[in-house]
């Protein structure tokens, strides 16, 4: 299943912090978004077009619930007329259970929440919040108990260790999701410059090959830098079963280089 993704970013960056993600404020790259009725029509008839379900990816670290409800609301007329159009909301973290049921409500049928990389990596790559991926986990699981589909993802390409492997893939089977996105890093979509590891087919197919023997029976997507270690020919060389064939629509994968501005979202 091919993934479609929107962002609806609206200021300078995400306030998380994260080291390995463009999104962050942290980040030199342009991401204004000015999102209207006809964006959104337009990403639901082009995940229409694909086969595609469609993924609402919001601004902020656990953005502000009101903030995802209100824009749910506003989409109900686009919910309802393509609702062969599965969609998935990636808000951040919630451990409030009426909030997925709320979700539910309004026509969400998927929650995401990747856990990224192994504790050790993480703790490193993201230091200004070292609990959150216990908070994802608790998420994901309260969404899965609300009845939604839950979506997770692994970002490999960090330097990860065989060590860092073995527990990234424990924290994923406690997860039990029903998709996996594998993310290879691409270190010119980082919000900060570290050792990492350069995209590579070998790398790349290695890692999937890890997800593929854990995870025979859930469903794997590749998504981040998969254009650079696999080219258009991604699904035949992978086996993998869907790619994520949109861009984040406010700043794509390779932004403008200027300033950051600072605001709130």
């Amino acid at each position: 299943m091919n993934i479609m993704q929107l962002s609806v970013l609206k200021n300078a960056g995400c306030a998380g912090g994260c080291k390995f993600c463009g999104l962050s404020i942290t980040s030199q790259v342009n991401r204004q978004a000015n999102l209207t009725a006809n964006d959104f029509e337009r990403s639901f008839e082009q995940a229409r077009i694909a086969q595609a379900r469609l993924e609402i990816v919001f601004p902020t670290v656990g953005a502000n619930q009101l903030e995802v409800f209100d824009l749910l609301h506003q989409l109900q007329p686009f919910i309802q007329r393509y609702a062969d159009v599965e969609l998935a909301v990636n808000p951040g973290i919630c451990t409030r259970p009426a909030f997925y049921s709320q979700l539910i409500a309004l026509g969400v049928d998927r929650y995401r929440n990747n856990l990224e990389c192994s504790r050790r990596l993480f703790r490193d790559m993201v230091p200004a919040r070292p609990l959150a991926q216990e908070e994802k986990l608790r998420s994901l699981a309260i969404a899965r108990e609300a009845g939604l589909k839950i979506d997770t993802g692994w970002l490999c390409g960090l330097g990860e260790s065989a060590e860092d492997i073995e527990d990234i893939l424990q924290l994923l089977s406690i997860a039990s999701p029903d998709s996996i996105t594998l993310n290879f890093f691409d270190p010119e979509e980082s919000a900060e410059t570290f050792t990492h590891t350069p995209p590579a087919v070998d790398t790349g197919l290695e890692r999937l090959g890890s997800l593929k023997t854990h995870f025979s029976t859930i469903e794997l997507t590749l998504g981040g830098a998969y254009e650079l270690w696999l080219g258009p020919d991604a699904l035949s060389l992978s086996g993998a079963n869907g790619l994520y064939v949109g861009r984040f629509l406010d700043h794509g994968l390779k932004g403008a280089q200027i300033s950051a501005t600072k605001g709130s979202c």
